[in-house]
């Protein structure tokens, strides 16, 4: 079975190395429109995308993440979580119950549910228009350059970072493990799930080895489940600097 709309999901490639041609507003407003079109938590609509224009603070992103498709895509945008939109035309007394639950677990998790939701109708969108994209869950280790630069209120968190630009290559297409490890019936399965990695590990090698890489996709997720994580204290503080306290409140 296959339409275009199976054919853009499922040759999704991640873009990290973009041309000079630039990427049109309408172009952009086509994707944020398709991007917020989706489901979101309780029509909160709880996700802004904010683009950096100035190549000096795309420059400054960069360093400090490493991530040079940061500062060479034609387009950049931040993602965030923002409550602050619901809190617009309330009372006083409305004001002050709506925050008390804002700052629960549930609605930081909702909002980010919501901005992957988003996102990832984004990078369909922009896929759909020939365009190459991005997504950065690292780029949030610049999250001071943003509170310096982008005027973020309080319930206005950054989440993710979203490159968009011309393709400058062709990475191909990352394999994933299949529908086995991914799909199950009544239970969880744990026998299922080994089974799928352990055939998954065999196309991993192959695919990491074309590209002079020897290991296989358990040996890198313990690379990169082990590593020491600096920033993580940081950002935790920070969600709850941004007025997510993370109390358990139930809905």
């Amino acid at each position: 079975m296959s339409n275009p709309t199976l054919d853009v999901l499922n040759q999704h490639m991640s873009i990290r190395s973009f041309t000079d041609e630039m990427v049109s507003d309408q172009q952009v407003s086509e994707i944020i429109r398709a991007a917020t079109a989706g489901p979101n938590m309780n029509n909160y609509q709880p996700v802004t995308f904010i683009e950096i224009t100035s190549q000096d603070i795309k420059a400054d992103i960069t360093t400090k993440v490493g991530m040079k498709y940061i500062e060479t895509a034609a387009r950049y945008f931040v993602v965030t979580v923002d409550y602050n939109k619901d809190l617009i035309g309330l009372n006083n007394e409305q004001r002050r119950q709506a925050e008390e639950n804002i700052q629960s677990y549930a609605l930081l998790e909702g909002g980010i549910v919501s901005a992957g939701i988003a996102l990832g109708r984004a990078q369909v969108a922009a896929e759909s228009l020939g365009l190459g994209s991005v997504t950065m869950a690292g780029a949030l280790g610049a999250f001071e350059i943003y509170e310096e630069h982008l005027n973020l209120p309080r319930y206005v968190k950054a989440v993710m970072g979203f490159s968009i630009g011309h393709p400058a290559d062709n990475p191909g297409i990352k394999p994933k493990l299949g529908e086995s490890g991914f799909l199950m019936k009544d239970r969880y399965n744990q026998v299922q799930l080994e089974e799928a990695v352990s055939a998954y590990n065999k196309v991993m090698v192959e695919y990491y080895a074309n590209r002079g890489i020897e290991r296989s996709w358990t040996e890198n997720n313990a690379r990169m489940l082990t590593r020491e994580r600096k920033t993580t204290p940081l950002l935790t503080q920070y969600a709850k600097d941004k007025g997510f306290n993370l109390k358990l409140k139930f809905f």
